[in-house]
């Protein structure tokens, strides 16, 4: 089995006030490889606000991973000041003046100019620049920057036997760069969201989500050949070593929630199936890929699924059931288990939630399985490590045993501390990190 850890880049450590591609994603790499773990996670990195999976552009990626230390390196920067450290991050404009002073400071070369001609790039420029008002090219040579960083930080990873897993956003934000340059592949009406996206009650949510984003026009998508979609997972697999395909359910039915109406009052359409991914395939295989198959699926997302072999997603928060002391979900090759994910409660946050009857039962069920521990995030991390799985994923925080203060994201609510969580240092990580060994 191959293990991995999943960790943002906006949590790690900095001295800035939100983790980058700077010199501590180049630690916890060699972190990694010193354990022999050879995945990180990283969640979404595409230009968004404070929530990743809602981007204003697939191709731009979020100018907060900027790392400061490196534009001092390029010489484009002199002693920026630090912030003060937190366990939370702030979205703010901390670091805007610092790539300001490095665009002034900055003379094109022949990378720039080429790097410039991108279509994609410089749509988003416009998109940026009537939003905000800054010169287009000032946009540009943020995207030059956050690229270059970017490459150099993966060509670490690699050359140091770790791959990077990368999400798919399944749909971006209304008010962005996607929908100004690509209106026609969304349904709308008028130019306004008539249905947005979410999700039907389930196990994480009784009450349905509501997430707000923009539905696809798939008859229009279609008659383009699947191109809009295409030239995306294009981009993403040149970016990452894996993709994460996020909410893979859509493909088969997606939720439609009428804009004025709740989660529950929503109803399933049809997807574009297996003619997308039949285009897909024509220029990439299913090992590059993870599927998000969490939720509430029918039999026929699953054969949609195992039809392109897609590898699966188990997390056991949702498959243990203590009380009946089973695992629900079965134990296959061709699957990433979790103790959890960005979603989830961290392990210890959620046992402490759990009724005395279901600790008891959990930890009865663990000693029949031979991983129990006095830490119940090293119990589960040994129960996950004896599965048949061929990778196994846990965030940092399970490593290191912290409670729901340290969790990511709570789905379906507006709060402010979800996307914000930041390690002050490596130091327990590194402590703890050989319970994977």
């Amino acid at each position: 089995m191959k293990k991995g850890i999943l960790l943002p880049i906006f949590s790690l450590p900095s001295n800035y006030g939100i983790g980058d591609f700077g010199y501590e994603a180049f630690e916890f790499i060699d972190i990694l490889k010193e354990n022999n773990i050879e995945y990180w996670e990283i969640l979404p990195i595409n230009e968004s606000k404070q929530y990743p999976y809602s981007p204003i552009s697939y191709y731009a990626l979020n100018k907060y991973y900027i790392s400061l230390d490196k534009l001092v390196d390029m010489g484009l920067l002199t002693n920026p000041e630090y912030k003060i450290k937190s366990t939370r991050i702030k979205y703010d404009d901390y670091k805007e003046k610092y790539y300001k002073e490095a665009y002034n400071n900055f003379k094109e070369n022949n990378e720039f100019i080429e790097f410039s001609k991108n279509k994609k790039i410089q749509e988003f420029a416009k998109y940026m620049h009537k939003i905000e008002k800054e010169d287009e090219k000032y946009y540009i040579f943020l995207q030059y920057i956050l690229d270059k960083q970017w490459k150099e930080l993966k060509e670490y990873a690699n050359k140091n036997n770790v791959k990077i897993i990368g999400d798919m956003p399944i749909y971006p934000d209304f008010n962005s760069c996607e929908i100004e340059y690509n209106s026609e592949c969304y349904e709308l009406e008028d130019g306004q969201m008539k249905f947005v996206s979410g999700a039907s009650p389930d196990y994480f949510n009784s009450e349905g989500q509501k997430w707000g984003h923009p539905l696809y026009d798939f008859k229009h998508i279609k008659i383009q050949n699947y191109e809009y979609l295409l030239d995306r997972y294009k981009e993403f697999l040149s970016r990452y070593d894996v993709v994460r395909i996020d909410h893979f359910r859509a493909f088969d039915t997606y939720y439609k929630i009428p804009i004025e109406k709740s989660a529950k009052e929503g109803f399933y359409v049809e997807g574009p199936g297996s003619e997308f991914f039949d285009r897909l395939f024509e220029f990439t295989t299913s090992d590059r890929f993870i599927v998000e198959d969490l939720g509430d699926i029918r039999k026929e997302t699953e054969e949609l699924r195992d039809k392109y072999n897609f590898t699966r997603m188990k997390i056991i928060q949702y498959t243990i059931n203590p009380l009946d002391k089973k695992d629900l979900y079965e134990d296959v090759e061709n699957m990433v288990i979790y103790t959890g994910n960005h979603d989830n409660n961290t392990i210890v946050g959620w046992f402490n939630n759990l009724s005395k009857l279901k600790k008891e039962k959990l930890k009865s069920f663990l000693k029949e399985n031979d991983c129990f521990d006095e830490k119940i995030n090293v119990a589960l991390i040994k129960y996950c490590l004896k599965s048949k799985a061929k990778l196994a994923v846990f965030p940092v925080q399970d490593i290191i045993g912290l409670d729901e203060n340290s969790r990511i994201n709570l789905p379906g609510h507006e709060f402010d501390d979800n996307w914000s969580w930041e390690l002050l240092d490596f130091e327990e990580f590194r402590k703890n990190i050989d319970i994977l060994r």
